[in-house]
C-alpha cells in the first residue's frame, strides 16, 4: 500500500471514529436528560419539535441546556422549561414576583404560565442545527434496525478482513 492510501484510509477511521463518537455521546445525553434528573455532568439536550422560536431555533435543531441558578436568569435568556410534560424552549422577556414571563421568538403573545424554579430546566448552552432531524429519525424502529445492521456489518467486515 502506498503512503497516500495509507493516509486516506486513516483519516476516513477518524472521521468514522468522530460520528460514531458524536452520535454515541448525544444518545446518552438524550438518555440522561429527564426533567427531575441532574443531566450528564449537568447538561442535558433536548429536539426542537415546533417553530415557537424561529428563526433562533428551527424545528429540528438540538439544544442542549444547563441549570444556572434560577435567581441569576434574566430577560432575553432562552431557557427550557417544563409544562405540562412537555419541555419547552423559549425567551425570557420579564420577571414578575410568580416567576419569568416567556415567549417564542415567532410568537406574538406571551406563554400563558410563568415559569417558576420547580419547572425551570436549565439555559441555552449550545444550539446544534439539524441534529435533532437524526434523533427523530433514529427512534423509527425500522430505521434503527437498519442501523445496528449496518454497524454489524461493518464489524463483521472489520474482523474477517483484519489480516489484509
Amino acid at each position: 500500500m502506498n503512503k497516500l492510501n495509507i493516509f486516506f484510509r486513516i483519516i476516513w477511521s477518524l472521521c468514522g471514529l468522530l460520528i460514531v463518537g458524536a452520535v454515541l455521546l448525544l444518545a446518552v445525553l438524550n438518555f440522561f436528560s429527564k426533567p427531575e434528573g441532574n443531566g450528564m455532568f449537568g447538561f442535558k439536550g433536548y429536539t426542537v419539535i415546533s417553530g415557537s422560536m424561529a428563526p433562533t431555533l428551527l424545528v429540528g435543531d438540538y439544544v442542549v441546556v444547563r441549570a444556572e441558578d434560577f435567581d441569576q436568569l434574566h430577560a432575553g435568556e432562552i431557557i427550557t422549561f417544563e409544562d405540562d410534560g412537555m419541555m419547552v424552549t423559549h425567551r425570557i422577556i420579564s420577571q414578575t414576583a410568580a416567576g419569568f414571563q416567556t415567549r417564542g421568538d415567532h410568537n406574538t403573545v406571551n406563554d400563558m404560565k410563568q415559569v417558576t424554579a420547580d419547572k425551570y430546566i436549565g439555559t441555552l448552552t449550545l444550539h446544534i442545527p439539524y441534529v435533532g432531524h437524526v434523533m427523530i429519525w433514529m427512534q423509527n424502529p425500522l430505521i434503527f434496525a437498519v442501523v445496528l445492521g449496518l454497524i454489524a456489518v461493518r464489524i463483521a467486515f472489520l474482523i474477517l478482513f483484519k489480516h489484509e
